[in-house]
């Protein structure tokens, strides 16, 4: 019975216990002078905490993060993506844990006239961001809707020049005069965002449209930069400014570690929880905004916060824990026969400790019947103080008291006889006058 509740126990523990989570994971970025590289970094530093390795994979964007959560070979598990990019493959493949932050979509462009629709730029230079990234293929989506990019028709309008270069390339030659316009998928807070906001040479275009984008591109949110919000003693913007912002999304592989879900939320929590200018504290991580279906591990953490095991525990111990409870069936299998076998088989070691003895005793008080010289007396005697002694130390329970003392008494009843043989009171001998 034992054996069958060992095999049982060893094949629930090879089919049900999950493996451990791994040691080291890789999050796919953006560029080193990006949000999503500098974040990387940040969830690397608190999942470093934890006791778990990130490594940092630097990438072109969004774009090549997907391709690369898709790619086996590639060990990327997780990546930082902005919405509205994926394709209808990959929205099957891969899951969100959640969106982080919105991604304010700046459209800077030189010129004394107020521009407030993209369409207004037909013919200009516009820098798009370079291929693979988030920038270049929102840029696109957004130019064809307008009409700006090349199709061949004859009723389209004068196509834009679309320029490819990275962001701090970009800044610069819009700086320069060498653009016309430019593109940008940013935080507030890039310092290249910062510089341009400032700068008398060029504009920001407000979306005069952003509620017919919003509805065209679902992945895009209505975002407002109040008057003020840069500079508010040179009242930079001079007005509020309507933008379209799209998110970015923590988005993993479907076969990811379940344990690993709450512990890179718990770390988002901590990295985008505060808010910012285009924010409120506590909005982002988030179900919402996200392309992605959310998985099941990640909804139950929005909804019931992270597992108590993990509130409780380091993660690798709180992980070990998780694992394990599934053992508890075929534990409580395994420990049923013991549980009926051990009451009969501590009852049984127990009156071993008293009965054993008895053959002893029994042995000895055989002895005395043909009759023995005073020498053999004694050494029975002697044989019998050493029983005696031996059980008065003996630790019986006291349920089984009345056997112990029923032991005891005959050992004094057959000491006392023997003690009577050695004066001489009673014979030994078969026949013999009493």
């Amino acid at each position: 019975m034992l054996g069958s509740c060992l095999a049982i126990f060893v094949a629930t523990y090879m089919i049900f216990v999950e493996p451990p989570p791994p040691r080291k994971i890789v999050i796919a970025s953006g560029g080193q002078n990006g949000a999503y590289f500098h974040y990387a970094q940040k969830y690397a530093e608190e999942m470093k905490k934890e006791g778990l390795t990130v490594e940092v994979r630097e990438t072109a964007g969004s774009v090549e993060n997907l391709r690369l959560l898709g790619e086996d070979g590639s060990g990327v598990v997780a990546a930082i993506v902005q919405s509205g990019l994926a394709n209808p493959e990959e929205l099957e493949r891969f899951h969100s844990l959640g969106s982080l932050y919105r991604e304010p979509l700046w459209v800077f462009y030189r010129g004394d006239k107020e521009l407030g629709r993209l369409s207004q730029l037909a013919g200009k230079r516009v820098g798009v961001g370079p291929s693979g990234s988030g920038t270049y293929a929102i840029a696109k989506q957004m130019l064809a809707a307008n009409g700006l990019i090349d199709s061949g028709s004859p009723e389209q309008n004068s196509p834009a020049v679309l320029v490819q270069e990275d962001v701090a390339v970009a800044a610069k030659a819009l700086a320069e005069g060498k653009l016309d316009a430019a593109f940008f998928v940013a935080a507030f807070e890039a310092d290249y965002i910062q510089s341009l906001l400032r700068d008398a040479r060029v504009r920001l275009l407000n979306f005069d449209q952003h509620e017919a984008y919003h509805r065209r591109f679902r992945f895009l949110s209505p975002v407002n930069v109040p008057a003020g919000l840069v500079d508010l003693g040179r009242n930079i913007p001079g007005r509020d400014i309507a933008l379209l912002a799209p998110t970015a999304m923590l988005v993993v592989r479907s076969d990811i570690h379940p344990a690993l879900v709450p512990l890179l939320l718990t770390a988002a929590r901590r990295i985008h929880g505060k808010g910012d200018a285009v924010s409120d504290p506590g909005e982002f991580p988030s179900a919402s905004y996200c392309d992605f279906s959310v998985s099941e591990d990640a909804r139950h953490f929005y909804r019931s916060g992270p597992p108590v095991l993990q509130r409780l525990l380091p993660f690798w111990q709180a992980s070990l824990v998780d694992r394990a409870k599934v053992m508890l069936i075929p534990m409580i299998m395994l420990m049923m026969p013991l549980l009926r076998v051990t009451p009969p088989l501590m009852r049984w070691r127990t009156r071993r400790k008293i009965y054993l003895w008895y053959s002893d005793l029994r042995e000895i008080d055989r002895r005395l019947i043909p009759g023995l010289p005073g020498l053999e007396l004694n050494e029975e005697l002697a044989r019998l103080k050493d029983i005696e002694y031996q059980v008065a130390h003996v630790d019986v329970p006291l349920s089984y008291m009345k056997e112990f003392y029923h032991l005891r008494l005959h050992i004094a009843m057959l000491k006392q006889h023997l003690l009577d043989l050695l004066a001489g009171k009673v014979s030994t001998e078969v026949g013999a006058d009493p």
